[in-house]
């Protein structure tokens, strides 16, 4: 009897082949023509049913591990091993100023818990409601102002369930766009005579038997449950009390962006007379429930973080987790920071779609934070060190090899750019390696022969309007400095400069800001004779750090930012710990030249 020669191919081909080897090797089936027999159709069974059962085995053993696992109970099931609770749909949020106008002589209103607006914007309209009672103060007669009140997207409902004291009991919420960070839990014993409020927590230190405590965890279906504790660790709700679970429920990211909202109805007796939103915005925040490639990833980590943050990489993890709308974060040492802030850590974090972190931001990461970080450390967060990167590249294009045009050669070039820019940078500590930039630039397209690419890096400063201030910009890399220095007050158009900035208003002239090669940084002008003119020294550049300070500087004019320009001396441009690399959309030029090769 022949032994199988493949054990290992779960293809239906090799396997019918397997069997017909097989059998082939015995004496009664020596010589037998196979196809074209009746024998044929049961060998497509047998190896379809083997085929169907290698397949089926391979998958349950895919799913029996975090990193192969393609379903997502099965990943959920996996991450509740090591007590991560996957992100669910999150409201977006928005702080606002309300007014209100009443005739009543309290000295305050109060806005109900629950109270209704209209967000609007263009055809998009969304209900954002109060997540606590507000109160708004009487400041002049008959005007009541609440300020700061953080208004979220969504509407809330309730769940009910009665204890009957099975053990297999569970508390499923019934909407699968629930916003865990919204959910209040509350059981009614003694036939409503007691009423007792359960909290949220996500630890068993410190939890006893009598602790109105309870606990989240994902559930099949894209579902959340709740967990009460059993009597040992945490109260137990008596049987035939009833839970009564109240959370939002919310349209993730569509509400983002948001900054016009109108109340849906009086409060009380007032009217409201204006919702205006503060110096934070639009309306931001808004997310869909965490993919599951996103939980595979932060699962093993937010397990090893233990709830705590240490290291540097805690930061990152734990506010990943939980706030979608994070990019990235740095933590270091606040002896690192200029000037050094002893016994802090800093934290910089990179929100999506905007390169500010307002205080609102600020102040919810540092209350998640706090708690979880060491007694001795206050976490201080910080807007990262944006450096933006002005790309010019000269691509040349075989017309013989393509039927595109100029304009559709420049829309792949600028395409290939910023995918570079997204699947590269857009983080700290990443690298703009500039082969592999200009490698991309010439594989945007097959026809593309060549390109000639220079790259600057940009970085802005926020200006006092038509106020005088000292400025400093860290661009943390070396700068080029072998353009000679500059010994005379003018000198051509055309020398190259390593600092350079846009055009402001000086004396009533359009000035620049330029280096003259020796430190010095001065505020320049075109003259008639087609050459620069120095006017006056306005800071210095260290081309070794990289640094450059601004004294006594202003625009001019009315700008609230200011763009300076810097050659970096290496082509290879690094971002610290600190400091994100970004190209804009705006600062990337293509200019494109036809050949015929």
């Amino acid at each position: 009897m022949a032994a199988s020669k493949n054990l290992t191919t779960l293809d239906f081909q090799s396997i019918k082949q397997n069997l017909k080897e097989y059998l082939a090797g015995q004496d009664t089936f020596k010589d037998y023509d196979f196809e074209a027999s009746n024998i044929n159709v049961l060998l497509d069974v047998l190896a379809y049913n083997t085929n169907l059962n290698g397949f089926y085995l391979n998958m349950i053993a895919n799913e029996m591990f975090l990193d192969s696992a393609l379903l997502r109970d099965s990943i959920i099931s996996h991450a509740k091993e090591l007590n991560y609770v996957p992100r669910s749909f999150r409201s977006a949020y928005a702080k606002v100023n309300i007014t209100l106008t009443d005739t009543t002589d309290d000295a305050t209103i109060i806005i109900p818990r629950g109270t209704s607006f209209t967000g609007t914007e263009g055809n998009r309209n969304f209900t954002f409601t109060t997540a606590e009672n507000i109160q708004a103060t009487n400041t002049t007669g008959t005007t009541f102002v609440a300020s700061d009140v953080i208004i979220y997207e969504g509407d809330y409902i309730q769940d009910s369930f009665v204890v009957d004291g099975v053990s297999t009991k569970r508390y499923i919420a019934t909407n699968k766009t629930i916003d865990t960070n919204s959910l209040k839990v509350t059981v009614i014993e003694d036939n409503g005579s007691t009423v007792l409020s359960y909290k949220k927590t996500e630890t068993l230190f410190g939890i006893g038997a009598s602790d109105q405590v309870y606990f989240v965890q994902a559930a099949e279906n894209d579902s959340y449950e709740i967990l009460f504790g059993d009597g040992i660790i945490g109260r137990k709700p008596k049987v035939n009390s009833v839970v009564l679970m109240e959370y939002r429920t919310c349209n993730g990211e569509l509400p983002n962006g948001i900054n016009k909202f109108t109340p849906d109805g009086k409060i009380g007796t007032a009217t409201v007379t204006n919702v205006e939103t503060t110096f934070d915005g639009r309306a931001s925040g808004g997310s869909i429930p965490e993919s599951l490639e996103s939980i595979k990833f932060n699962a093993p980590r937010a397990f090893t973080t233990q709830n705590r943050v240490v290291t540097a990489s805690d930061y990152a993890t734990l506010l990943k987790a939980n706030f979608s709308e994070i990019n990235d974060v740095a933590a270091y040492g606040g002896e690192e920071f200029d000037p050094p802030m002893y016994g802090k850590v800093i934290v910089a974090v990179d929100l999506k779609n905007t390169d500010q972190l307002p205080k609102l931001f600020r102040d919810k990461y540092r209350a998640f934070i706090k708690p979880r970080s060491p007694l001795s450390i206050d976490p201080v967060f910080v807007r990262p060190n944006y450096l933006y990167l002005s790309i010019d590249t000269k691509v040349k294009y075989n017309i013989t090899q393509t039927s595109l045009g100029v304009d559709d050669i420049k829309a792949l070039v600028v395409s290939a750019i910023q995918n570079f820019n997204n699947q590269n940078l857009e983080g700290f500590n990443k690298t703009l390696f500039f082969s592999k930039l200009v490698a991309a630039i010439d594989g945007a397209q097959d026809a593309i022969v060549s390109n000639d690419t220079t790259v600057k890096a940009t970085q802005f400063i926020t200006t006092a309007e038509l106020t005088r201030n000292n400025y400093v910009l860290d661009f943390d890399m070396q700068l080029e400095n072998d353009y000679g220095k500059i010994d005379t007050l003018t000198y051509p158009l055309n020398r190259s400069r390593a600092v350079e900035s846009e055009s402001f208003a000086f004396d009533g002239d359009i000035c620049f800001i330029h280096d003259d090669g020796a430190g010095n940084l001065n505020i320049v002008r075109e003259t008639s004779n087609n050459e620069w003119e120095i006017l006056t020294q306005i800071g210095f550049v260290n081309y070794i750090t990289g640094r450059i300070r601004l004294n006594n500087f202003t625009t001019g004019d009315l700008k609230t930012s200011f763009k300076i320009t810097v050659t970096p001396k290496e082509k290879d441009i690094f971002s610290q710990k600190k400091s994100i690399i970004r190209t804009l959309d705006q600062d990337i030029k293509v200019s494109i030249e036809q050949v015929r090769l």
